[in-house]
């Protein structure tokens, strides 16, 4: 077993020298860090295996400055605030094409929100809505056809009918200046 962690201790330690990174544990220290943290057995690369990370993946190896976390932990931390290059971020794309995106899905989408909806709705609906068209009757003027039909109790399509096609008093548009 003393080998075994001479053997591992060893290569850690080139790694570090060769990424131009101290390494100051000594063997018993390297070793004592291993056995309390009790991942001695999950320890290996990769990213659901266990190493020894630095804080803040800055400094030396010293005691007081690593601890045992997952790989992916440490790869994420060593990454966070260096931009992706263009390469990264079509593997992520590629990685993430299809996945759902749990952030914007049902109730965790903030457009999904009842208040929220009822806003926009109230905002560009009826007569707000870019595309809302007045209509002129002989009773006066409506911001839509919709609003237009429910005060003359017809149908809307009767009261777009109408205004089309100019017939018996309607018209699209703002035309009270006929009179």
């Amino acid at each position: 077993m003393r080998d075994i962690f001479r053997k591992l201790y060893t290569q850690q330690k080139s790694n570090a020298k060769q990424r131009g990174v101290d390494f100051k544990l000594t063997l018993e220290e390297w070793t004592d860090i291993w056995i309390a943290s009790g991942k001695w057995d999950q320890r290996g690369r990769g990213a659901d295996k266990y190493c020894m990370c630095r804080v803040g993946d800055q400094g030396c190896y010293e005691v007081g400055n690593v601890f045992i976390d997952l790989g992916k932990i440490n790869v994420r931390d060593g990454n966070i605030g260096k931009p992706d290059s263009e390469e990264t971020k079509r593997k992520k794309s590629e990685a993430l094409k299809g996945m759902p995106h749990p952030w914007s899905v049902g109730s965790s989408n903030p457009m999904h929100r009842p208040e929220v909806k009822a806003k926009i709705s109230a905002a560009i609906g009826g007569a707000n809505h870019y595309k809302a068209i007045g209509v002129t009757t002989p009773q006066g003027y409506y911001p839509t056809a919709k609003a237009a039909a429910e005060a003359l109790n017809i149908k809307r399509p009767t009261v777009e009918w109408r205004a089309r096609n100019n017939k018996f008093g309607f018209s699209y548009g703002n035309n009270l200046a006929i009179a």
